[in-house]
């Protein structure tokens, strides 16, 4: 169990660094994993006593290079094991973070490794983040919004699409491609969405649009 609370603030940490592009505070952390700034505080001291973190008043955690190792691998694991039970057992993307969650602590490296080459080697996770982090470049988190998520009118251009080569090279034929701008037309009641890209309309289904990230344009007033 403390190896698993390490490791959970190993992963909260890094996660905060990226969104925030600069250290993790504690009152982030704090809300982040639902835990009094006291408990924070005392695991801050444990990590920082492993060497896993640097701590300074007022500006926040920053990782280590053992720490950035270690949260590195734990959120990779998590991404893959995401990546398995969205694409392989079909579970929606908020049950499969919350399983993965779960799971993590407890596969070992040998296992997950063969999980990821059964998958395929993939370079993304079910929410379009890389799942092969460089270690050198942590201070950066990009939010790119599901295709099936974005509303009717909204448009944005194609940041990453994480669908098999064949049905990917489908969609580049027809336009939707990495760097175009796409434009969500209409959402149907049976889950099929129609866009606009490269001046034609093209009907998707869910299971397509979920897999292709926006990054969103803002709505002009």
């Amino acid at each position: 169990m403390h190896i698993d609370r390490f490791e959970e603030y190993l992963e909260t940490i890094l996660y905060l660094i990226r969104k925030n592009q600069g250290p993790a505070k504690t009152k982030q952390i704090s809300e982040e994993l639902n835990v009094s700034p006291p408990s924070v505080t005392e695991m801050i001291k444990k990590l920082y006593s492993s060497g896993l973190v640097e701590y300074t008043p007022y500006q926040g955690v920053e990782l280590t290079e053992k720490g950035t190792d270690q949260a590195i691998r734990i959120k990779r694991k998590h991404q893959v094991l995401e990546t398995f039970l969205v694409d392989v057992l079909d579970f929606d993307r908020k049950e499969a973070h919350k399983e993965a969650c779960e799971l993590e602590h407890a596969v070992s490296d040998a296992v997950l490794e063969r999980i990821y080459e059964f998958l395929g080697s993939p370079e993304y996770c079910p929410d379009g983040n890389p799942i092969n982090i460089d270690k050198n470049n942590i201070g950066r988190e990009e939010k790119f919004v599901p295709l099936d998520e974005m509303e009717e009118g909204s448009s944005g251009k194609v940041a990453r699409v994480t669908l098999p080569r064949e049905t990917k090279e489908r969609l580049i034929s027809l336009g939707i491609l990495t760097g175009e701008d796409i434009e969500v037309r209409r959402k149907q009641k049976q889950g099929c969405i129609s866009v606009i890209a490269v001046g034609s309309e093209i009907a998707l289904g869910r299971d397509i649009a979920k897999k292709i990230f926006i990054a969103p344009k803002s709505k002009s007033v």
